[in-house]
């Protein structure tokens, strides 16, 4: 095996190991919808997603994501990886992080037709998913949205949820907003800016680092190998 073959098995193990922790979003299995609030707005407007029940067991955070014109073929993350609020026993609320025309402006587009958001449960260590909240809104026009269907909420939008995680909902007063608080003001502010947080290189697994540092060690090994190799040839 010449030096080159070497360098390339190493590359193909390295790559081979890290294939399996690759979250396979696509396949996790649909347990329930989302209503998205308000269920008419612009692009101006933040988000907020409630889903219709609580997360699997197996679940210890979720994250959000968005296909539709556009945006990038495997989705753009809306909400990064996180256990902020994230509860077992009943519907949650999830913050997208940015409003619609920063994600038209990230990605060089603009916003038009349906566009399709996606909740996953997943274990946050390995990023297995244990299931997906489903809804959709329409852009029907330049900067205007509806939420279709069953992702429309029925009569006034519902409050902000505490994010206190399981359990039910606390008194007003003790943790979260009071009834009625609407969703743009400062304390949801502070969750988003939370949730941001998610974005950094905490919100990453320890072992996807681990291997990506393995994948990098071995990359260096093979070059310094192929180095020592051309001087003692020499």
């Amino acid at each position: 095996m010449n030096r080159l073959s070497r360098v390339a098995f190493v590359v193909t193990v390295a790559l081979g190991v890290l294939a399996p922790v690759v979250p396979a979003s696509a396949l996790a299995a649909p347990i329930g919808g989302i209503i998205i609030i308000s269920g008419t707005g612009t692009n101006l407007d933040p988000l907020r997603l409630r889903t219709s029940s609580g997360c699997p067991a197996q679940a210890t955070a979720y994250y959000a994501t968005m296909h539709g014109h556009g945006f990038p073929p495997d989705g753009q993350i809306i909400t990064s990886s996180t256990e902020a609020g994230l509860s077992r026993s009943i519907g949650f609320d999830v913050y997208p992080a940015l409003v619609m025309r920063d994600y038209a402006d990230e990605n060089h587009t603009t916003l038009v037709g349906r566009y399709d958001i996606s909740v996953y449960c997943i274990d946050r260590l390995t990023q297995q998913s244990y299931g997906e909240f489903a809804g959709s809104l329409e852009f029907t026009g330049p900067t205007s949205y509806q939420a279709i269907g069953a992702a429309k909420p029925v009569g006034p939008p519902p409050p902000p949820l505490p994010m206190v995680g399981d359990g039910p909902p606390l008194a007003p007063g003790l943790i979260g907003p009071a009834p009625g608080a609407d969703s743009r003001s400062p304390s949801t502010g502070g969750r988003l800016a939370s949730q941001r947080t998610d974005v950094t290189v905490q919100g990453v697994p320890w072992p996807v680092l681990v291997l990506v540092g393995a994948v990098i060690g071995g990359l260096v090994a093979a070059a310094v190998a192929l180095q020592i190799g051309k001087r003692r040839s020499s």
